[in-house]
């Protein structure tokens, strides 16, 4: 007899999300992303006097976007992460919870043992569930930050970049060293803002939700969140100071050299433009998606070559380091 019905469940819903309001692939995202691309083809169609289903054709309804080598890595990817998170990274989920007991402890001691116990109000429900999405971005665009800059993440972070078609289900193209990655800062995310929100207000965590999500990260995902991973030529304009569109993430996945490192931000433009990493749709030009160094195209060698290239730099490492010691004692 299983014991394992929370796991199936779980599963269930890593795989089939369009009722997960807390997924990009929840349906009513999909619906708004569907209209935000009839209108994207109404004003492409009009500036360059195109039929409107010849549009759609090109960009939508082609069996070569969607089964395609890229696109079917990314199936067989998001349906392995899904029995990775189901089966093997559960311990991981609990993280958030050892994290906001660590967080009450530290700031009860400093306020001598004892909650602030503020009065929970509208006004200040929204205002720290908007806290929480910027704390929750910041430490999103951290850790894409991170798995550029540090080599040893670069190499398991290839994966994602190695697309050369951008779908939906590209977002979940990643390695289960990141997902591991991902799963920790998620914990540390919402770990402290349970942690803080118990401490302040001195009741059970709750935030502006809207179908059980934090309301602006729902508002985000109306916007067109599933087409950053995709071609739909859809930018913000002046907004794009403020909000990541989903040009500047396509820009992001972009092969030009002079793209590399751009646009790391999940929602908010914020830490691009502190960073110096920000650029604009009106700069993307026509785009090309994928990695110019040559790149392993098997799922297997995906999942084995970022520990193979990590050995072998450790070995070389190890080897030169052996040589110099070698010399100095000669």
């Amino acid at each position: 007899m299983f014991e394992t019905s929370e796991t199936w469940i779980r599963l269930q819903k890593l795989l089939f999300q369009f009722d997960e309001p807390t997924s990009r692939l929840y349906h009513v995202n999909i619906v708004s992303s569907l209209v935000l691309i009839l209108l994207v083809v109404v004003v492409v169609g009009r500036k360059q006097k195109r039929p409107f289903k010849a549009i759609l054709r090109q960009w939508i309804f082609r069996k070569r976007y969607w089964w395609n080598h890229s696109a079917k890595q990314d199936y067989w990817i998001y349906f392995l992460n899904a029995l990775f998170k189901s089966f093997l990274f559960v311990p991981l989920f609990e993280g958030s919870f050892q994290v906001s007991q660590a967080v009450i402890r530290l700031l009860v001691h400093f306020n001598q043992g004892d909650l602030l116990n503020i009065p929970v109000t509208t006004p200040a429900l929204v205002a720290f569930t908007f806290v929480t999405f910027v704390w929750d971005d910041f430490l999103r665009f951290l850790q894409h930050w991170v798995m550029h800059k540090v080599p040893a993440l670069w190499e398991f972070h290839k994966l994602h970049h190695s697309a050369r078609v951008l779908t939906p289900v590209t977002l979940y193209r990643s390695h289960p060293v990141e997902s591991i990655f991902a799963i920790l800062r998620n914990s540390v995310s919402l770990g402290v803002a349970l942690g803080l929100f118990i401490f302040i207000f001195g009741s059970s965590f709750s935030l502006w939700t809207l179908l059980g999500i934090n309301g602006f990260g729902f508002v985000f995902n109306l916007l067109g969140a599933n087409l950053r991973h995709s071609h739909i030529p859809l930018g913000f304009g002046p907004f794009e100071r403020i909000l990541i569109s989903p040009i500047q993430h396509q820009i992001h996945h972009s092969k030009e050299i002079k793209h590399y490192d751009k646009n790391f931000g999940v929602s908010l433009a914020l830490w691009d433009w502190l960073f110096g990493s920000l650029v604009f749709s009106s700069q993307a030009g026509k785009l090309s998606f994928g990695l110019n160094e040559r790149f392993r195209t098997s799922l297997w060698r995906h999942y084995k070559d970022p520990f193979s290239s990590l050995w072998k730099r450790g070995a070389a490492r190890w080897g030169a380091k052996k040589e110099r010691d070698e010399k100095s004692l000669s």
